[in-house]
């Protein structure tokens, strides 16, 4: 009976460490189209609007890299600042 357990709780962990890899792929390719958007708007506002949307990315990463360190899910990210 462990032995169930324990193999639906592996995969359990294997579906998550999937899904917040990919979160954390989708949340820096965002950020990066972001960052790159700054430089082809001069709008007030669009910027503005692309300054929360950072903020927003950036609070979502942080969420996703505080439950992959409870998770022990260890990727590699590269973020140009």
């Amino acid at each position: 009976m462990n032995l169930l357990i324990k193999r639906n709780t592996e995969k359990e962990n294997s579906a998550l460490k999937k899904q917040i890899l990919e979160d954390i792929e989708i949340v820096t390719a965002r950020l990066e189209h972001i960052r790159e958007s700054y430089d082809m708007t001069s709008e007030p506002e669009l910027v503005d609007a692309l300054i929360y949307e950072e903020m927003a990315m950036k609070s979502r990463f942080d969420y996703l890299i505080r439950i992959a360190r409870e998770n022990d899910i260890k990727c590699r990210i590269y973020i140009r600042e």
